[in-house]
């Protein structure tokens, strides 16, 4: 069994609007782990409304983000959201394969998910807020 991933400080860009959208999207992500390893018999109604939350709230993230690199002339911008639209890409393709009756799916999506964003955050994302706060 995989265990859920907490927030490090490590992952903090120093942009404060951003790290705290990384915050909640880290929070949203560890639902699916609340969910998928608690009650089986809530399983999939709480999956349900935790996977809209987690796509809304990506695509919030992804569009403010995006928009923060733009405004303050990041080059690499267009490559970053083309990371993205992957992820969203993927993300999608997922859930329409999730099978609402096994839990184990919901436990490897949220593996897949946290392993994402913080792998995200981690290198690609602390590439750009440096080279913005250098700017």
């Amino acid at each position: 069994m995989i265990e859920k991933v907490n927030w490090n400080d490590s992952y903090l860009l120093g942009i404060s609007e951003i790290d705290n959208q990384h915050k909640k999207l880290l929070m949203i992500a560890n639902e699916l782990y609340e969910i998928a390893t608690g009650s089986p018999d809530e399983y999939k109604i709480k999956m349900s409304s935790a996977l809209k939350k987690l796509t809304d709230y990506t695509v919030y993230h992804f569009s403010s983000e995006e928009s923060y690199m733009r405004k303050c002339g990041y080059g690499g911008a267009d490559a970053h959201k083309a990371a993205h639209d992957n992820f969203v890409k993927e993300v999608n393709y997922q859930i329409q394969h999730l099978s609402a009756d096994n839990i184990e799916d919901g436990i490897s999506f949220y593996s897949y998910v946290a392993s994402w964003v913080l792998n995200h955050i981690a290198k690609a994302d602390k590439i750009w807020a440096a080279a913005v706060k250098e700017a």
